[in-house]
């Protein structure tokens, strides 16, 4: 089994903002759509740390993991293939995986 760890604030930002490209730079459509989507269909576990910042907005996360339910990943495939941690604000990866649950609802 294959797997692969991304640490957002080191690879990515520490300061994310923005729900979609247009936003700048640190935004949650880059991040999806240019480092996240691409190990989730690489690898068969994804890690994704949000640790190293303390600030993400709810649009930002809305877009990062409801997003990809909207890009076409299946809710089940997401919970198997995708850990989220925090290890300082456990209510981060809650609200992650909330809005993965509502983007499967509808």
């Amino acid at each position: 089994m294959s797997e692969t760890e991304i640490d957002l604030a080191r690879e990515f930002t520490d300061r994310p903002f923005g729900r979609y490209r247009k936003d700048g730079e640190r935004s949650a459509e880059i991040f999806r759509d240019d480092m996240l989507k691409p190990a989730l269909d690489e690898y068969d576990r994804v890690i994704v740390d949000l640790g190293g910042t303390n600030y993400y907005g709810s649009s930002f996360l809305e877009e990062v993991f409801g997003g990809l339910i909207r890009a076409g990943f299946e809710k089940e495939t997401l919970l198997e293939k995708l850990e989220i941690r925090h290890e300082n604000l456990p209510s981060v990866v809650e609200e992650s995986l909330r809005y993965i649950e509502q983007a499967a609802a509808g």
